[in-house]
């Protein structure tokens, strides 16, 4: 099994105990390295509710919005995001039990 689909996975299991996560990769070109590199980041998928009692300062329009993307990790390396997902899911059996 790659490492993706255990990525895909982990996203499918937080989402069964309430939590959305979704995967973004953009790629860009770094002229050091002299090749395309990929950044992969985490985002959480959460209500516009809750997203509001977490950054009071910066409140969105719950008329307008009913869930915002909020980045919980970034890396080029996709045993980072892997492990960060383990970390994540960790936390929330916590939470449950």
């Amino acid at each position: 099994m790659n490492i993706q689909s255990k990525i895909n996975k982990l996203c499918i299991a937080l989402k069964t105990k309430g939590q959305t996560y979704l995967i973004d990769r953009k790629q860009y070109y770094n002229k050091e390295l002299s090749k395309v590199c990929t950044s992969i980041k985490i985002n959480r998928l959460m209500p516009v509710e809750e997203y509001n009692k977490l950054f009071p300062d910066n409140k969105k329009d719950e008329n307008k919005y009913d869930y915002i993307k909020v980045e919980v990790f970034s890396s080029g390396s996709n045993i980072k995001v892997l492990k960060k997902l383990v970390e994540l899911y960790k936390e929330v059996s916590e939470m449950d039990e």
